[in-house]
Formats: C-alpha cells, structure tokens, sequence
C-alpha cells in the first residue's frame, strides 16, 4: 500500500536455572500471551463498543492515490462483536464512487513484532491492507520506508502478500514482496476465515508470517546499494504506525477494478491489534511436544516449508497426540526444510539437547536423504542465517537417513558450548533431499536447555570463600538486573539477596579450586558475622 498521504501520528547475565521443556512464559503488563522473547508494549482487543480515539485516528480523506476509488469516512471505522469493523460499499462520496474505513494508531514504534488477527473482505475490487508507517509530514516517502504486512486483492481469496518499500526519495524508490498461499483446510481461505498476520523488525531483518509461518524474509544485506551501503534495516531511525484500511479498486490490483459484479457492503474484520518488543530477560524453550493449542508448532520457526513439508500431525507420536513431521519439498534440485527454535546463552554455556525421530518403514528416508540435528549460535537474538549475526555451527548429528532402522522411536542426544559472543543457540532439525527422494521423518519429546551453573561464592576469584567474598556480597546487597558473582549474586539468579548468603555460608572455608590452599582467619568470620548484622539493621532501617 504505497501512501502518499501525509500522517501525524543485559546483558543477561548468567543463565543460572535449567530450562525446562515447554516452560511457558510470564504473561506480560498487558495480561496477553506474548511469543516467547517478546514482551507486548501496546494493543487493542478492541473489546468496547467503540473506536477507542486516544489509540486510533479515524480517516476522512477525499483523494487517495494509486489510482484508488474510494473515500475515506471515519463513520466506517466501528467497533462490534469484539472487532475493529471497517466497511467498504458503493455509496458516492467526495467525488468519488465507493466509500470505505481507515483508522491509523497513535502509537508509533521501532523494531519489534506487529501482530494482527484479522478477516478479510472478498469481493471483487477490494483491497485490505495492514502497514506501518514512519509520519510523512517529517520523513518524505519511503526515505523512512513502508513496511506492507499484508495485502489482499478480493478475487484472490488464497493469496496474500507483503511487501517492504525503502529508497533515498520517490524517484529512488524500491520494493520487494512475497505472496504465500493459502494451505489450511480445504473450506477455509483468507476472506471467510481469521488468520494471524505478522511481521518481525529490527536492524538485521524483516520476517512476515502468516499463521506464526515465516513465509518472507527480507535482510539488511538485501536493501543495501549506493544510498545505503551498510543496508537500509539498520540506518532507518524512524518510529512507525500502524495502519489498517480498505481501499477499493487501485494499481495493486490490475485488471480486477470493482464492477457491477462485486457485492457490498464488505467488512474487514479485526479482532486484535498486539505490538511487542524484544524481551530482555532469558527466552525459554517451548512446545518441545508439539501439542501446545491442541497440537501445533507454536513457538517454532519453519524454514523450506512450501508444500507444506513441516508440520505437527499425529502419524507417528511417542506422547501425546501430535510430532514434527518433515520431508522435502520435491522441487527438483537439492533442497533443505526443517523447524529451529532458539534460547538466550551466553558464550562457555553448556547446551544439550535431546530428541526422539522415528522413520516408518511405510514412508522409509530414500535417494541420500538425511535428517541432522545441529546447534546455530548467533550474536543477535533472532539473527539470519549466512549474516553477520551468525557465528558458527555445532557439528551436526544424524537422527535419520536411510540406513536407520524402521518403525521405532531412537533417542538422539545432542551437547555442545556456545562460543564467545553468542546470544541465541538454536536448535536446528535439518532435512536435506539431495534428488527428490520420498520418505518422512518424525521427531517427539524434544528438550533444549542451557545447563545450571553452580553456585560459586568466590567473588574475588581468588581461589578459596572467605571473608573477603562476604564484603562483596554486602557491597553488593540489593542489586538487581546483571550482578556478577563478582557483585555478590552467588547462586546466579541475577539478584543479590539472603539467599547468596547461604550460599556464602554453605562454602565459607571452601578452596575453589582444590589447589589452592588459603584459608581464611577465624577473626574474619567473627568480623563478618558482626557487619552481617549491622549491614541487616540498617537495611530494616532504610
């Protein structure tokens, strides 16, 4: 939806607590499930009665461009049922044949995930649109860009698209987009279903998904040329809004104008609007059973999934109802699919993962096929593969191919150390099908964690937990955040408290390592003991 209308609008420190398979997050302020490492900044349930004027503008607008014949009313912009309604029909307004609803947030935002749950309308003519956009009224179009979630055309009810608009003014301007087609049950589509429409933005990418399916991707590396050198992703500085409207007629649509044909009223049906940022505390593993929401990949990110070749299904299960299935996407040439999720580490982090695959001898791995499981480390959470924010790969181990036995389940376990710099491990299951070869794989019962450290109470790492480590456990009273052990935070729970004393009391006297040999004074316990209880006095005190 290109506008040219103007709008006003820790380091984490250590991981101490094993992370257990399908630990579910903390609902954040805004009492809504957020996606794990997101944490949701602002939204609209729309659950009132009408358009809540302090989050959205409702649009009156006579002229709109790229050819659109509609008038924008703000009397087309309601709220029932629990959903944003924005109606489209034939009544002549401002000069123009059919009028329509658009509202614009108040609430701007840079990098983070949109999310929108929506219903479009399906006629011919109509072109429902979901987008951000930085104020034009300060950033001339696209020199701040245009970042489209999602289109539709109305005679196109198994086809969206999203597209991303950047360049130095409109002249330069450049684009790219992606379709995906509609792959559910056989009675639903887009227009008579709601369907979850997302992008993920930040420096290093833009992801869409439809249905929590990553579908495009676009990198920074992809918007780099002579304006940009470095890439347009990480020099654009501007917050956007959020933009929901239908149009009806216009250049995105080609030859499907509205005609006599097209049936009105339509509506756009909107049942909630959820922005969220990237979560600061450390991502869990999650749905490591594949049965969250009755059976699904929530909380996985699928890659090479075009058939569709990567799902939950209930073919071959160990516990449960449901496993990831996968196979290749028959395209004719060497190709890789598969489904990865990451968790926050820190570089000499202990990994390990485990995993169940089962091969059915009725569907049996054929023609060099190979399943690996493999760990990718990243510097940025949510990274691209083959970018700067990929570090490396552990080695990978096979889970299938085509000498593996049939019709049992085999536990694979997979252990490595996150080098220095990363933030993300993510555990990668990879399906390679060199020359269209059939077969399937199933894999169940997955866990992914980076291990627990031991409590340590050396805080001046000199080798043995004396008086010393007391002092700087009281200095360091209280902290929160990013304490070290250096600060006091001895049981690695990133706060500095009561329960790092115990620790210190548990190992008082203790060497760290066994090789050293110094052991502290009986006077340094008295004298710690003493300030112990000045140090609790005075905290009651303040």
């Amino acid at each position: 939806m290109i506008p040219v209308q103007s709008t006003n609008q820790l380091r984490r420190h250590r991981y101490a607590v094993l992370v257990l398979v399908n630990f579910l997050v903390a609902a954040p302020t805004l009492a809504i499930a957020a996606p794990p490492g997101w944490t949701q900044t602002w939204g609209d349930e729309f659950d009132g009665t009408s358009v809540d004027a302090a989050k959205w503008d409702r649009i009156y607008w006579n002229t709109p461009f790229n050819n659109e014949q509609q008038a924008y009313r703000p009397d087309r912009a309601t709220v029932s049922g629990g959903n944003l309604v924005l109606t489209a029909d034939d009544t002549p307004n401002g000069g123009k044949q059919y009028t329509s609803g658009k509202v614009e947030s108040t609430y701007t935002q840079h990098y983070g995930r949109w999310e929108v749950r929506a219903k479009l309308p399906g006629t011919l003519g109509t072109w429902p649109a979901i987008w951000l956009l930085p104020d034009t009224d300060v950033y001339n179009w696209p020199t701040q860009g245009e970042i489209d979630i999602l289109e539709n055309r109305g005679n196109q009810p198994n086809l969206v698209s999203s597209a991303h608009h950047w360049g130095p003014n409109f002249n330069g301007r450049q684009f790219t987009f992606a379709e995906e087609t509609y792959s559910g049950p056989a009675s639903g589509n887009y227009h008579n279903d709601f369907h979850v429409y997302a992008v993920e933005w930040d420096a290093s990418a833009l992801k869409f998904f439809v249905d929590d399916v990553n579908y495009h991707t676009i990198t920074n590396a992809q918007t780099a040329n002579v304006h940009y050198p470095n890439g347009f992703l990480s020099q654009q500085t501007a917050p956007m809004e959020t933009v929901l409207n239908v149009a009806v007629g216009g250049d995105f649509l080609g030859g499907a104008q509205p005609n006599g044909s097209s049936n009105w009223p339509q509506e756009m049906l909107i049942d909630y609007v959820r922005i969220f940022e990237r979560d600061t505390t450390p991502t869990p593993f999650v749905n490591g059973s594949f049965e969250d929401a009755g059976g699904s990949l929530d909380g996985w990110t699928l890659f090479g999934n075009s058939i569709p070749n990567v799902s939950a299904q209930s073919e071959a299960v160990l516990d449960g109802s449901h496993s990831l299935k996968i196979f290749g996407q028959f395209n004719g040439g060497q190709n890789f699919s598969g489904a990865q999720q990451g968790i926050s580490v820190e570089g000499g982090d202990s990994l390990s993962a485990t995993a169940s695959a089962y091969v059915r001898s009725a569907d049996a791995l054929e023609n060099g096929n190979v399943v690996t499981m493999k760990f990718d480390y990243y510097s940025v959470f949510g990274g691209e593969f083959a970018t700067s924010a990929y570090l490396s790969s552990s080695a990978p181990i096979t889970i299938g191919d085509t000498a593996t036995n049939h019709d049992m389940w085999l536990e694979h376990t997979l252990a490595a150390t996150a080098p220095e710099g990363a933030v993300e491990a993510r555990l990668v299951f990879l399906f390679d099908q060199p020359s269209n070869g059939g077969g399937a794989i199933h894999i169940d019962d997955v866990s992914f964690a980076a291990l627990a450290l031991e409590p340590n109470a050396d805080a001046n790492d000199d080798g043995s937990v004396d008086g010393s480590d007391f002092l700087d456990w009281q200095l360091g009273l209280g902290l929160t955040g990013t304490p070290s052990v250096a600060d006091g935070d001895y049981n690695h729970d990133d706060t500095v408290d009561a329960t790092d004393l115990a620790v210190w009391q548990q190992q008082y006297g203790t060497l760290i390592p066994a090789s050293i040999t110094a052991v502290p004074e009986p006077g340094t316990l008295v004298l710690c003991l003493a300030l112990l209880s000045m140090g609790f006095r005075k905290t009651r005190l303040q």
